[in-house]
């Protein structure tokens, strides 16, 4: 029997990760991949003698005390990765020179809170208890939520009934909302960033758990790196990518999927088709708009989404040891990113504990300044580019300058510099308006997933971070993974996930 065909639109993590998992059970499967390269939004790229590095910051499943690890163990050999486990996270500080470190390890961290915010012992005391209640937790990652039976549903329940006490606190609560139970106001600034003012309490303290069980490391190399690892998995696996490919249209009779169209004309066809890509673009652009209902409608015109960015990478010709992993720190005076955005505080990023991003005794920086005002950069950039280029110049300049006040006899020895817009987000990606992830987790959304298809159209499925709420490669492992479950079973196939199946 002919085995079938499934193109796949986006050679990101999705798109490969389903790709992989479709080819393990006997599917042939071609990317269709807009860039020379893959990996999506999880990348890096060379300058000089730098390399800049994007995405990681931590890899969900580096350490077997999350199921991630399993996943991750499905697709590549974890042990030829060496992965960094940070006993900082990240520090704040304020402009007289005092901070407060969040640790890794959850005992180290109440004796910091406790020993910097006395005044806020009680609330920091149910914060740790809560952290160390969630310390066992673990989501669910064998079965798609689609395929889920009554009985799945009960175990799963089950499983979060000792946490249910936890995530009835904390759920409806977003950073921002629940900083304000502290009174110190260092701690209060770590809370509204943990991870950000809009997103939920509860996955930033989930985030401190996976630090705690040593299951978020970052994998030495940087994105690209591990990009290319997954890349290699599903090549040998038998599956194709075609690179430079820009899909234009997705090819329906029927209601029925037949394929795509790329920019240049040329068409392919296969049993299946798969968009890993923007969602955005997928359902309004290459589909026009045509497969929709009322609550796909209202999800994307109320759902928050990851903001986009102007990524600043620097170079220094020094080694900046005593520079914490990231410090935020406060600004005498405002960056203004764009009319509509400035921001009061910056986030250090120092990437010194992976050797290969910098030459020997030198130093990669980078920092995210995050802006929604896409429109604004997409104007400057299509219609004066000459300020285009020095608005850039301008906001490089000034965090120079902040860096120089922070640390110290930097600016002589800056020999690389680097500043992408949300422009070049939106260029490089195709994410909606320069998204560098797609919707943010908020106690409105929780841990929500988008289904896999579309209303009305057959043979055609999605996946990636605009099916998973909250971004991240773990979820779009996992939407990758259950998208090829979901076709499986439509098949009548043992859904199989092993990478030792190669098929000739």
């Amino acid at each position: 029997m002919d085995r079938k065909r499934i193109i796949i639109i986006g050679g990101g993590m999705a798109g490969l990760c389903a790709g992989a998992y479709l080819q393990m059970n006997g599917y042939d499967v071609t990317i269709f991949e807009k860039n020379s390269t893959a990996g999506g939004v999880c990348t890096s790229w060379k300058k000089g003698n730098y390399t800049i590095d994007l995405c990681i910051h931590w890899l969900v499943g580096s350490g077997p005390a999350s199921s991630f690890y399993e996943r991750w163990s499905e697709l590549i050999d974890l042990n030829e990765v060496k992965f960094v486990n940070r006993d900082e996270y990240f520090r704040v500080e304020d402009e007289h020179g005092n901070y407060i470190r969040v640790f890794s390890h959850i005992e180290r961290l109440e004796h910091e809170f406790l020993l910097r915010a006395p005044e806020d012992e009680d609330e920091i005391r149910m914060f740790t208890h809560g952290l160390r209640c969630l310390a066992t937790f673990d989501m669910q990652t064998e079965k798609a939520p689609e395929l889920a039976n009554l009985w799945d549903r009960l175990k799963s329940f089950i499983r979060l009934i000792p946490y249910l006490g936890t995530f009835q606190k904390y759920m409806n609560l977003t950073c921002r909302q629940y900083s304000e139970r502290f009174k110190n106001p260092l701690l209060k600034k770590v809370m509204q960033n943990l991870p950000g003012p809009d997103m939920g309490i509860i996955f930033g303290m989930i985030t401190l758990t996976w630090f705690h069980n040593k299951t978020a490391g970052y994998p030495i190399g940087g994105s690209l790196a591990f990009s290319e690892r997954i890349l290699e998995a599903y090549v040998q696996l038998g599956g194709k990518i075609v690179f430079n490919a820009d899909v234009h249209k997705i090819l329906t009779a029927n209601n029925t999927a037949l394929g795509i169209e790329l920019v240049n004309g040329q068409r392919h066809t296969a049993d299946y088709t798969i968009s890993a890509a923007d969602g955005h673009a997928t359902i309004f652009e290459m589909l026009e708009g045509r497969y929709t209902d009322a609550e796909l409608l209202k999800f994307y015109r109320t759902a928050k989404r990851f903001p986009s960015l102007i990524f600043i990478s620097i170079g220094v010709r020094r080694k900046l040891s005593r520079l914490p992993n990231m410090t935020l720190i406060p600004l005498p005076e405002p960056i203004i990113v764009d009319p509509e955005t400035s921001v009061n505080d910056l986030i250090i990023h120092t990437h010194n504990y992976d050797p290969t991003l910098a030459p020997a005794g030198s130093t990669l920086l980078t920092f995210m300044l995050e802006t929604y005002n896409y429109d604004y950069w997409n104007d400057l950039h299509r219609h004066d580019k000459r300020r285009y280029d020095n608005e850039k110049a301008r906001i490089l300049a000034e965090v120079i300058q902040v860096l120089e006040k922070r640390v110290g006899d930097v600016a002589r020895y800056v020999e690389m510099t680097d500043v992408a817009t949300p422009v070049s987000f939106r260029n490089f990606s195709g994410n909606w308006n320069g998204s560098f992830e797609g919707w943010l987790m908020t106690p409105e959304t929780g841990l929500k997933h988008l289904s896999h298809t579309l209303p009305g159209l057959q043979n055609f499925y999605m996946c990636g971070q605009w099916v998973a709420v909250g971004g991240g490669l773990p979820g779009v492992l996992l939407s990758g993974r259950d998208t090829a479950q979901i076709i499986c079973h439509k098949d009548g196939l043992r859904f199989e996930a092993d990478k030792t199946l190669v098929i000739a």
